[in-house]
């Protein structure tokens, strides 16, 4: 006899990577309706990344609220399929929670470190975009490389010549918000690592 009761288990999904997208691109749309995705006054009214608006105002919500914007739609379109091919990747290994905080946390990083060559040299400009998160999740690829049960799958050359490509394309353009790129790739580096290293001792614990 069957029973009609089991239930079917539920395949797993990388839900917090799409949220994000979905919010990108809701964000985006109403950047488009109410001004423009490229002007900058309206940039700046949704939250866009501007030193002195942060050290001198006090308008540390910048530091997040300018992951959410993007610059023109072919901004968008890069950082969305870069964190389509990156994030469930991620997600998998660290879990839903984990990975949002790893998200959020590089791309924090990748303002800091904006924030600090800016206040150094005095150049400031008006920035945004989600690429300071996505090379936090790049850089957990090379913990990917490193850990004997992936290395296979992600063979620690290729990733490094990805990640070579990737920082050297963002050093090329001047359009580009290059401190972000490292600043999010380092800090997500680091935090990768500690989540790791958490995660092993709390499976060796409970063998």
């Amino acid at each position: 006899m069957e029973n009609t009761n089991a239930k079917t288990p539920r395949r797993w999904a990388p839900y917090v990577t799409y949220y994000l997208i979905a919010l990108n691109v809701i964000v985006f749309i109403a950047e488009e309706i109410l001004g423009g995705s490229e002007d900058i006054e309206t940039s700046l009214a949704f939250g866009a990344f501007f030193t002195p608006y942060v050290i001198y105002d006090g308008q540390l919500y910048r530091f997040i609220t300018s992951m959410f914007l993007h610059f023109g739609v072919e901004h968008l379109g890069s950082n969305m399929i870069s964190l389509f091919a990156l994030g469930p990747y991620v997600e998998h290994y660290y879990g839903h929670f984990l990975y949002l905080v790893l998200y959020i946390f590089s791309g924090i990083s990748g303002n800091m470190l904006t924030m600090l060559y800016e206040g150094i040299s005095q150049d400031f400009v008006v920035s945004a975009g989600a690429s300071g998160a996505i090379f936090g999740l790049l850089s957990v690829f090379i913990l990917f490389a490193m850990n004997p049960r992936l290395r296979k799958l992600f063979p620690i050359k290729r990733v490094l010549i990805s990640v070579t490509l990737s920082l050297i394309a963002g050093r090329m353009d001047p359009n580009i918000n290059f401190m972000a790129h490292v600043g999010g790739f380092g800090g997500g580096l680091i935090l990768a690592f500690i989540m790791q290293e958490i995660l092993r001792y709390s499976a060796k614990k409970q063998r």
